[in-house]
């Protein structure tokens, strides 16, 4: 112990001593570090993190695999009977519970009045928190008796998080009314502290009982329809039960499931292909122990991305520390030789330079961290607008701290070993005499040289991938998404919440649109049940006139729209007319269709006029006109192809969803004041009804590339910071050959050698590194760009121009660090340098 804590104290007086070598050396591990540091922070919390809860490991969530669970959303939804029948039938699990997440208008008296907001929450099951193994801060949770039937457990139980926020920690909140969606619910108990809810990243406010769907789920009410798949339904394993085997005891009841739901009446008129395909279904089973939450799939492809990206950014800032090393090894040769000659063994020594090496890498992850907080929250600006809620915490935990220390201890022994071997095997006679330097480069040259070629490896790699990302944002930011953003705004309104229903919510929505109209500088208002360019779809399936879809089926999107949609988003009507006041519940049913959907089942694209029929069962009557064609638009996202879409008239459709709206706002005033103008239009009418996700679309399609815009722009960053790594490294490497060198440039000098040559002579060593370092990278880069392929657009992964520029930049960069020490070594005067001879 005596013999660490001395090392300790001598690194820290060595390393005093050379203030710029130690600040270089710190400095590239922080950057390293801390931006390894700051992506795993990331990871951790949206991918690896598991819930806090009992057990979480033994926690599986079922999804369905099959034609009938096409969409993300679907399959890993089910209907609230199937999930009755595996808790009570199951033989694999010792539990079961459901919940669904959804958004609510909750309203809470104050001094000041009743304040109405909305807030993430989730309806759950009876038996969800002792699933959970979650107990009560306040008052108690819900048991399997509060959710026994539909419409007799109006109780709520809020989150801790949201106790402390919106009731202040008072514990006189338990047995109070509060509204949720306009129906009052008792507060019965506050969850325990850490929890929030089954989806990380986006906290729960309050827990409902699941049979209070039909009551606070505006639009709903069919709880107990098994073609409504809605709940996600979670298991726990059985002890030494595996999760094949589990999933393999579990198929025989979910057929004989399957098979009873086929023979109900909703299935009989469904072709004996479609009940085929529907009865070849089956259940799988995905870990549950980090929730169900879109925020991971959302962002998992691209922080996996950048945590490849950092990591060779800290390999390339570990080479420096080695190169680093390796030259302070070179400059206290002779003290490591007078001190093998005093009798100290290599071992002591190489302990004490390791321990050096420890220093260094602790400092610099000491920093590193405090520079991952920064990146974190920079990275947290890449968010939408909309998703305030989110849970992610900018300060490290525990488990994070550890992923750093690790990384510096790695740091110090493995890229600080090679230069403390090399160090204590000095030729100790020829050391102890008074030498200028060697005309051979040595076994530390040539080990420098290494890694100068492999950082310029890495930083060739990451630049051509960070040329991909940017040309792929830029392809997608030129995509005509078939809307015209100029002026407009968007925000949604869930009136349902607030009681509205049939002819009072078809009341309101026309009483807004009146409003709107009113507005100073409003050119037109629209609305659509979907929002476009959002990740939300609304696809059916579909019979149409004439065409024969065999055995797949029709599949189209859908929207429902008001008749000033198309001109407030700036659309057009290729052939026929829109939609209009006369287009009643009481009149035929009319739909438009896009351009794709006219080709895609009317080869002559002359669409208007024909006919189409609501699902594909057999004798599906084709009683729905189309009265228009109108121009391709972008739907999801500006990713997908055009596919075609069918647009519902709002008019038609009353009671369609529930309740909430997307609505569009077209004006030529500023955004700031059309915001302020809006709230006050929609709080005058009614305020118990909010308004979210006030934007303009510009905003909307910014947000919808989000994931594309943080790999693009951290790509890059973090390529420009390994290329000043390499410079240093580079600068570093020539500076130290050129000083071992420097009796060869005085002899040379001495027999008449120019300047120019004594320049060449440096510059082919840097030429020869940047050649070796671009030979070896562009094959790499080649090969990873293909891996992350999926996340191009409309760039190749050997796109010429991406390459070319980076291999450039590097290169010009590079000779441009060379050349300094290439100069400094022509202006030598030989006569001092060969008076040592």
């Amino acid at each position: 112990m005596k013999n660490i804590l001395r090392d300790f104290q001598f690194a820290l007086r060595g390393l005093r001593k050379s203030p710029v070598f130690t600040t270089i050396a710190i400095l590239s591990l922080a950057l390293g570090i801390g931006a390894n540091t700051a992506i795993f922070s990331l990871v951790y919390q949206l991918i690896l993190r598991p819930l806090a809860v009992r057990d979480p490991q033994s926690i599986v969530l079922l999804t369905g695999v099959g034609k009938y669970y096409g969409s993300t959303n679907n399959r890993n939804s089910n209907s609230y009977p199937m999930y009755q029948d595996f808790r009570d039938r199951n033989t694999v699990f010792t539990g079961m519970m459901c919940r669904y997440q959804t958004s609510a208008s909750i309203g809470a008296s104050s001094p000041s009045g009743t304040q109405v907001e909305v807030a993430n929450t989730e309806l759950v099951s009876g038996n969800y928190f002792s699933f959970l193994g979650i107990g009560a801060a306040q008052g108690r949770v819900f048991t399997a008796n509060d959710d026994l039937r539909a419409g007799e457990h109006p109780y709520a139980v809020l989150s801790y998080a949201s106790w402390k926020s919106r009731f202040a920690g008072d514990p006189g909140v338990i047995g109070k009314k509060i509204q949720f969606n306009n129906y009052p619910l008792t507060i019965i108990g506050v969850a325990q502290p850490g929890f929030d809810g089954m989806e990380p990243g986006v906290p729960a406010a309050m827990f409902v009982p699941v049979t209070m769907a039909q009551y606070v789920r505006p639009g709903f009410t069919r709880l107990y329809d098994r073609r409504q798949r809605w709940v996600n339904i979670f298991g726990r394993l059985k002890s030494g039960t595996t999760m094949v085997q589990a999933k393999a005891g579990l198929q025989p009841l979910f057929h004989q499931i399957i098979g009873m739901e086929v023979l109900e009446p909703g299935f009989s008129k469904a072709s004996p292909e479609s009940k085929q395909q529907f009865l070849q279904m089956s259940m799988n089973l995905i870990p549950g122990s980090q929730g169900n939450t879109d925020l991971r799939r959302q962002y998992d492809t691209a922080l996996l991305v950048l945590m490849c990206v950092v990591a060779l950014v800290l390999l390339i800032a570990c080479a420096n520390l080695a190169s680093l090393l390796t030259a302070r090894g070179a400059a206290r040769q002779k003290e490591v030789a007078v001190r093998l000659a005093l009798g100290s063994s290599r071992g002591r020594l190489l302990q004490q330079l390791l321990t050096e090496s420890l220093v260094l890498s602790i400092a610099g992850a000491a920093l590193g961290v405090a520079l991952s907080v920064l990146l974190v929250k920079g990275l947290l600006s890449f968010m939408p607008a909309n998703t305030g809620g989110y849970t992610i915490s900018s300060t490290p935990d525990g488990f994070v701290l550890a992923f750093t220390s690790g990384l510096a201890l790695i740091a110090a022994l493995v890229f600080g070993l090679v230069p403390a071997v090399q160090s204590t095997r000095p030729d100790i006679a020829p050391v102890l005499k008074d030498q200028a330097g060697s005309v051979t480069s040595g076994t530390q040259i040539l080990f420098r040289k290494m890694l100068v070629a492999g950082q310029i490896t890495i930083s060739l790699i990451l630049l051509i991938g960070a040329g991909l990302f940017i040309r792929s944002l830029a392809s997608l930011q030129l995509v005509d998404s078939g809307f015209r953003s100029a002026g407009l705004i968007q925000f949604a309104l869930d009136p349902g919440g607030a009681g509205y229903k049939g002819e009072r919510l078809s009341a309101y929505f026309q009483r807004i649109d009146d409003r709107l109209h009113g507005l100073p500088g409003v050119r037109a208002t629209g609305m659509a049940d979907i929002p476009v360019l959002a990740g939300d779809d609304w696809s059916s399936s579909i019979t149409v006139e004439g065409y024969h879809a065999g055995t797949a089926g029709v599949q189209s999107y859908f929207n429902a729209i008001t008749p000033g949609y198309l001109d407030t988003l700036g659309m057009h009507v290729l052939h026929g007319r829109d939609f209009s006041t006369r287009d009643t519940p009481t009149s035929p049913k009319v739909v438009l269709v896009n351009a794709a959907f006219a080709k895609k089942y009317f080869g002559d694209g002359l669409a208007v006029g024909r006919h189409i029929g609501r699902g594909s069962d057999p004798g599906t009557p084709v009683d729905v006109e189309i009265i228009g064609v109108v121009n391709d638009a972008r739907y999801e996202n500006l990713r997908d192809e055009i596919s075609p879409q069918v647009f519902l008239s709002e008019l038609q459709e009353e009671g369609i969803g529930s309740g909430a709206r997307e609505l569009y706002v077209k004006t030529d005033r500023d955004a700031a004041s059309t915001f302020s103008a809006i709230r006050t239009a929609v709080r005058d009418i009614d305020p118990n009804v909010p308004v979210r996700d006030l934007e303009t679309f510009d905003r909307q399609v910014s947000e919808s590339l989000v994931t594309e815009r943080l790999i693009a722009t951290l790509s890059a960053v973090f390529g420009f910071l390994a290329t000043a790594l390499v410079l240093i490294g580079l600068y570093g490497t020539m500076t130290f050959m050129v000083t071992r060198r420097s009796r060869e440039i005085g002899i040379r000098m001495a027999l008449g050698a120019q300047a120019g040559n004594v320049v060449w002579l440096v510059m082919r060593e840097v030429v020869t590194l940047i050649g070796a370092g671009v030979v070896i990278g562009l094959p790499v880069a080649w090969a990873l760009s293909r891996l992350v392929q999926s996340q191009l657009y409309d760039t190749k992964p050997g796109d010429p121009l991406s390459i070319g520029l980076a291999t450039l930049l590097l290169a010009a960069v590079s000779a441009a660090a060379g050349y300094i020490p290439a100069r400094r070594a022509s202006a030598y005067d030989p006569l001092t340098i060969l008076r040592y001879e």
